[in-house]
């Protein structure tokens, strides 16, 4: 059963992950043609990218393996002959259903381990060989704004994080009502050894509806981020691994950067771990009363209609969550919870 049911698994899987890999390499064509790229590259390039792709339509290559499979039982008489034997059908449904796990444990593992190489392989193929650039790494940003702790604010208009130097930096503070208390101005600032210094500038105290001001040739700060902290990494998600995510998240955080849509993606990571053992739920209880000559046409059609509402609820969810009217879990979950009921209400109506 299990050899019946990962041909077509494979067979799906390769035939979707070709078909979005021929249809991106003629999207992009005529950028190819202006970068004058070899086409060796650009398949390097594209063919790092198919694991990505596989992974996003592996549901739809589960729930298809899974109505072939099953349903080829169904239409030769063997799930009948299986309960006249007195054989329970859960010794097959629940078979399924543990590979339907294994297979979300191998998508986790690609999106820990593999997924993030070959996605950082392409990118660098795209960069220095269709692209011609060599890499560079960012140093200079100007016109920032972040969050401190203790309800403060930084607004820099210069910043390089090669030396630390920082120009036209501003440091306000306020209280519980968002009353501005204190405010610390200067022209520059460098940073060394967990210390902030401060050149040139004026430190000005509101308190009872006057200000008072002190300037100052050098100021020392201690706070507890650096200048490379107050950048963020443009890292694309399949590029994150669950470590990165937790500390991009913290990242944002201290910043104070809205994080819900990070966390949302984070979660939805793990919800995609259990989203072949729902499509499972659903499928096999379709399979099995499917039967004749129109079992195949009738399972792909279902296939297509299933993956339009599940990554449509998935959709509603993720906007929901980022829209703050759901907590970034249910956001992400919301597909699964709600497909999952169905499935175990669908698989209970089977007669074992």
């Amino acid at each position: 059963m299990i050899r019946e049911f990962i041909k077509p698994l494979l067979y799906s899987s390769g035939v979707f992950g070709l078909l979005v890999m021929i249809s991106e390499f003629f999207r992009n064509l005529n950028f190819y043609l202006e970068q004058k790229a070899s086409f060796i590259e650009v398949f390097k390039y594209l063919f790092l990218n198919l694991p990505w792709w596989i992974i996003q339509v592996l549901p739809v290559a589960v729930l298809l393996a899974v109505l072939f499979s099953v349903g080829q039982l169904a239409r030769h008489g063997e799930i009948t002959a299986i309960k006249s034997a007195g054989i329970n059908l859960w010794r097959i449904i629940s078979l399924f259903l543990i590979f339907g796990l294994f297979i979300g444990l191998g998508d986790l593992a690609m999106r820990e381990i593999i997924i993030p190489q070959t996605s950082r392989l392409a990118d660098k193929i795209l960069l220095e060989k269709i692209h011609m650039d060599k890499p560079k790494s960012r140093t200079e940003f100007t016109d920032l704004v972040v969050t401190l702790p203790r309800n403060g604010r930084m607004t820099i208009g210069y910043m390089n994080t090669e030396t630390n130097i920082l120009k036209q930096v501003v440091i306000d503070y306020y209280n519980e009502k968002f009353d501005l208390t204190t405010q610390i101005a200067c022209e520059s600032a460098a940073f060394s050894s967990s210390t902030w210094h401060l050149m040139n500038g004026a430190e000005r105290i509101f308190k009872d509806n006057a200000i008072e001001e002190n300037h100052f040739v050098e100021k020392t700060l201690s706070l507890d981020i650096k200048p490379a902290d107050l950048v963020l990494d443009d890292v694309r998600p399949e590029q994150k691994t669950t470590s990165y995510y937790e500390s991009y998240i913290r990242q944002l955080e201290a910043l104070g950067i809205p994080s819900e849509k990070e966390w949302i993606q984070f979660n939805m990571r793990y919800s995609s771990i259990f989203s072949h053992l729902i499509v499972m739920l659903i499928g096999i209880p379709f399979a099995i009363s499917v039967s004749g000559r129109m079992g195949k046409i009738l399972s792909f059609i279902f296939a297509l209609i299933f993956a339009f509402v599940y990554w449509g609820l998935q959709a509603v969810g993720q906007s929901l969550g980022e829209n703050k009217v759901l907590s970034p879990f249910f956001a992400a979950w919301l597909g699964n919870i709600i497909f999952g009921f169905l499935g175990v209400y669908l698989l209970g109506r089977v007669r074992k």
